[in-house]
């Protein structure tokens, strides 16, 4: 079986992948849109949204969880819309 020798190039091809030339330039392809000085105001609101209120409206309302105590279902009230409370074991704190 004859052996096999590995050959190497010059760094000569190796530098050369990563010159330009004015000739490149010249042939290479330009793709997309131009670019046009714009303001970016209008697309800055649409790529902010309006925060997680999209996500809110996509979901369903959430179910109340019952009252450990009595077992009917807890209401969120006005004062604290974030505080499940029951309405019969605290009838103060759901105003």
């Amino acid at each position: 079986m004859p052996a096999t020798t590995a050959t190497t190039k010059p760094a000569d091809d190796q530098a050369s992948l990563f010159t330009l030339t004015a000739s490149d330039d010249a042939e290479r392809v330009v793709s997309g849109v131009r670019f046009i000085a714009a303001d970016p105001a209008a697309s800055d609101a649409a790529l902010i949204g309006d925060g997680y209120g999209w996500l809110a409206a996509a979901l369903p309302a959430p179910r109340p969880p019952t009252c450990p105590a009595c077992h009917r279902p807890t209401v969120l009230p006005a004062a604290a819309p974030v505080l499940w409370t029951c309405p019969r074991c605290h009838p103060t704190e759901t105003r």
